[in-house]
């Protein structure tokens, strides 16, 4: 029955209104889907927000990253409760992001026993392993990743080579720089090859004391892809024709002149060389000074000192790193490195070098509370005055000969660094402070390892409260009593106001 009113719409509004908002909605859906498809293909909407970029890539890591062509699986073989689990997926999620052929896995010990197991044997981990992180890209030797190697422990070495209880904080991640590293492992041709001179009281690589053994330094070299072999120079021995880099660890005893001609000749034909001074050798001719004078570096008979970073009044620790590529990263990171007992090693000044002569550059200095102490007696290791020095003593020394400073240096520019203590890389010392960090360092700049570069151990920062009893009193208080109290009073007073 028509009442006279008008209709509110004309006939088939309706219909049009829900086909209308119908395609709206299929439309948006698709564009959602899209958006969301784009996001996981196509774009990186990962940000890293954590306190000082924690997960943040260097240059060199996106580099090798961009340079990868077969995929390689990467195996998180870690305890979701171990301390450095989130760092280490963090940044290997971001590793993931960057570069899709990196295939990311995450085993737990608790969750997954089974699939711990068959990796602990398809990899011959050992029964005791736990936390390692595994980089196998099917062609070459896997690369396996510890958690000790992690990380950088800012202890006190002195204390502790002496007996004492002491803490050891961790003050450094170096996950960074080991994952790249790792990577970089997988894509290279050939291994390099380190020759480890023995013969005249040199430490041993497979040497197991605290002090002077460098089997943690040698094991370093084996995770970096490098081979080691042990070799003599003496009567008519020559060093091998494939070696890359010579190591002098803490030689005790003089090198005849056949023997330095031969370390020459292998430097002039771009060879690398590494020499670790002895602290104990310190009034011994090794023989090898002429040489190292040729190249712009001196050593004096001399040790170095530090006033205000002691422990012992004998060793040092100092963060006065200088701008070289090996010292960047850790200078970045405000790292220090320790020396038991450290000689003068320093670069003669340029009125007694040729035009010609190699380029000579500092790498670790005392702060400027240093000094030098030539009073090397059988007892007594003292600083004299009007014949010492004060200020920034060198420890430490790299040179180069030929190439361009900043360019990837080929086999015919050799290269040397001489430091002033064998023990700070003894296998106590070694793991303290960033000494481990500045030998990889060193051993990436001699090999050409760019990967192992700009790549310094980022800082784990700890925030501590302490509080006194009474403190902890009044915020027991506060928990137990305020609170609960504070909301019981509102209860009564609402119940009061709506009984009144």
């Amino acid at each position: 029955m028509d009442s006279g009113r008008p209709t509110s719409f004309t006939p088939g509004r309706g219909f049009r209104a829900g086909i209308s908002a119908t395609v709206g909605v299929a439309a948006l859906l698709v564009v959602v889907l899209l958006v969301n498809y784009l996001a996981a293909t196509r774009l990186r909407w990962r940000r890293d927000v954590t306190d000082g970029d924690r997960f943040a890539l260097s240059p060199l890591t996106l580099q090798v990253l961009a340079a990868l062509t077969n995929e390689v699986k990467v195996t998180v073989l870690f305890r979701r409760d171990a301390a450095l689990f989130s760092h280490v997926d963090g940044l290997l999620r971001q590793y993931a992001t960057e570069q899709p052929l990196v295939k990311l896995r995450v085993v737990d010990h608790d969750s997954d026993p089974n699939a711990a197991l068959l990796l602990k044997a398809t990899y011959r981990l050992g029964p005791g392993a736990e936390n390692v992180v595994i980089f196998d890209n099917g062609v070459r030797v896997p690369q396996v990743v510890s958690q000790g190697e992690l990380s950088v422990y800012d202890a006190d070495v002195a204390a502790m080579m002496a007996g004492e209880n002491r803490e050891i904080r961790r003050s450094a991640f170096k996950g960074e720089l080991l994952f790249t590293s790792a990577l970089a492992a997988l894509g290279e041709v050939a291994p390099a090859r380190a020759c480890f001179l023995v013969g005249h009281g040199e430490h041993r690589p497979d040497g197991e004391d605290q002090l002077f053994g460098y089997r943690a330094f040698a094991r370093m070299l084996g995770t970096k892809g490098v081979e080691l072999e042990t070799v003599r120079l003496d009567g008519t021995n020559a060093l091998p024709a494939d070696c890359e880099l010579l190591v002098i660890a803490g030689p005790t005893e003089p090198l005849v002149a056949s023997e330095v001609a031969r370390i020459g000749q292998f430097l002039d034909g771009g060879g690398r060389l590494l020499l670790i001074l002895h602290p104990y050798a310190v009034r011994t001719r090794l023989g090898i000074e002429t040489l190292l004078q040729e190249w712009g570096v001196g050593i004096p008979a001399w040790y170095a000192g530090d006033e205000q970073n002691t422990k012992t009044g004998l060793d040092l620790y100092t963060g006065n790193l200088g701008s070289h590529p090996i010292t960047r990263p850790l200078a970045r990171d405000e790292a220090r490195v320790y020396f038991p007992l450290p000689r003068v090693v320093g670069r003669l000044p340029a009125e007694m070098l040729p035009v010609d002569a190699p380029r000579a550059e500092v790498l670790v200095s005392t702060s400027p509370a240093g000094l030098t102490k030539s009073d090397v007696r059988q007892d007594t290791i003292a600083f004299r005055p009007g014949v010492d020095q004060r200020g920034e003593i060198p420890l430490a020394v790299a040179a180069e000969r030929g190439g361009v400073a900043g360019v990837t240096a080929g086999r015919g520019t050799g290269r040397l660094v001489v430091i002033g203590d064998s023990s700070m890389f003894g296998n106590a010392a070694f793991g303290g402070y960033a000494n481990a960090e500045f030998a990889e360092l060193c051993v990436a700049w001699l090999l050409d390892r760019t990967q192992m570069l700009a790549i310094g151990p980022k800082p784990i920062r700890e925030f501590r409260v302490e509080l006194s009893g009474a403190q902890m009193r009044a915020i027991q208080g506060m928990l137990l009593g305020a609170l609960p109290g504070g909301v019981l009073l509102l209860g009564f007073v609402v119940w009061f106001r709506r009984r009144s």
